[in-house]
Parts: C-alpha cells; structure tokens; sequence
C-alpha cells in the first residue's frame, strides 16, 4: 500500500514538474494597433461611415500591415503591479516575427503563437487595470477594398519553386490553369492547389535560387511526416503571404509562371 501511494506521488509530481509556468508580460493598451472585444462591440453601434474613419485612421497611425485583435479572460485586475510595461506593437513588429525575406513586414502568425502567445501570460494596461488576454491573434488590413478594386499587400518576398511535374504538376482538362501536389488533399480540411494569373507579370529579378517544392513543403510545419498529409488550409494562408513563381526550362530559354495558392472546402 506504502509503494503505491509513493508511486502515487511521484507520477503527480513528475507530471506537476512538466508542467512548467509562463512567464508574464505586461503591454500597453494602444488605441489604433490594439483592438478589444469591448472596443469592437461599441464600434457595432456606430455609424458606417464613422466605421470607415475610424479603418482608416488606424491605418495611417500604426504605419503597420494590420493590428492586434484580443478578448479578454476575465474582468479586469487591480491588486498586480506591473514593473515593466512594453509597447505592444514595438515588441511584435520586428523581423523576429515576420515572414522570412528580406522586404517581408507581415507578421508570421505561427511565429507570434510560438514566440509569444504560447509562451507568455499577456496583460494589458488600462490606466490603473489589467486586462488578462484570453485569446491574441494578428488581424492583417489586407486585402483592401477601394472602391470596386481589391487591394493586396504588395509588400510581399518573392519564391520560386521548379516545376518538375513530378511533385508538382498540372491535371488535365482544367481552366483555368491549376497546379497540384503529389500529397495535396489528404487532411479532410480540403484540397490545396496553385493556380495562374489570368494576366501573367514577369518577375522584377530573376533568382539564382530556384527551390525545390517538395523539400520546401516537406520541411515546413505545415507537412506531417507520419501521416504523409499536408495542412492543405494552412499551407495555402502562408503561401498567399508570398509571390510565388514557378520555374521551368523550356527549349534552353527561362520561363516564369506566377501562381497563388488556393484551398478548396470540403
């Protein structure tokens, strides 16, 4: 009986030691680059058209790509004293949670949930309060609507990627043009796929770097080795956040075809 409960004792407290606490951080609360619920739903009961002035003006004050969009956990706190308070949007907007390239501004919302929100308790100050953040997630401007137009980032890193018709190849009897890859589809969440521009652009540079799709894809987080599937949704999010390229040697002369990502829903 006395083995049992020391072995009781040890599971419970060998689970407890792995469970490992969070440090926390205290952010300002900044009136245009941090929305709340709260924010948003008294924004609701507005006017369209003061929705609109306020859209904009957020846009020319943070200077950014988008902005932070949190609930909160609980009511707010009094009785704990921040010793340190950070500028939220100074804290995120750096290339440690960017896309990688060199021109990229957009944040990596797997990098901000690695880096930040998996890793830290986050409170905001309000004046004299905190505001515990339940959930926090990078909500991007883009795409704009103006007027009749859409509006994409342009602020984009370029890859390019061979097309080998092997991995990556195009079905038959398909307009328009669609590209799919060897292991795209599999996951239940849809069906991931590239496809043409109906009016082609020839890249501004031609890399020296042509890259490898299936070791690109194979390699990322969005790729399960055990199962052989790829997260076809979010491989299409993280692939919209880029120009993409395909590359392929056609009688010794280069050839460029520029594709965006897709998910169909099933």
């Amino acid at each position: 009986m006395r083995t049992f409960v020391f072995l009781a004792s040890l599971i419970s407290f060998t689970l407890t030691a792995q469970v490992k606490e969070k440090d926390t951080l205290f952010f300002n609360l900044d009136k245009y680059y941090t929305i709340s619920s709260s924010i948003e739903l008294k924004q609701s009961n507005e006017k369209y058209t003061q929705k609109l002035a306020f859209q904009k003006m957020q846009f020319r004050q943070t200077n950014t790509d988008g902005y932070i969009y949190f609930t909160a956990d609980s009511l707010p706190q009094k009785e704990i004293k921040p010793k340190k308070i950070l500028s939220i949007k100074d804290y995120i907007e750096n290339k440690k949670f960017y896309y990688d390239g060199n021109h990229n501004k957009i944040v990596d919302k797997w990098k901000l949930k690695d880096s930040l929100t998996d890793k830290y308790v986050i409170f905001f100050v309000n004046g004299n309060e905190l505001i515990k953040s339940k959930n926090l997630e990078y909500i991007s401007y883009y795409p704009i609507q103006k007027d009749l137009k859409i509006v994409e980032n342009r602020r984009k890193d370029t890859l390019f990627f061979k097309l080998d018709n092997k991995y990556i190849y195009e079905p038959e009897h398909c307009t328009p043009k669609r590209y799919l890859l060897k292991d795209g589809g599999k996951s239940k969440t849809g069906t991931f796929f590239f496809e043409e521009f109906d009016v082609q652009t020839r890249p501004r540079f031609k890399s020296k770097k042509i890259l490898d799709l299936e070791s690109f894809v194979h390699s990322s987080r969005f790729y399960n080795s055990e199962l052989n599937i790829i997260e076809d949704r979010n491989l299409s999010d993280f692939f919209s956040n880029y120009v993409v390229f395909l590359f392929r040697d056609t009688d010794n002369k280069d050839d460029y075809i520029q594709i965006k990502s897709y998910s169909t829903i099933e």
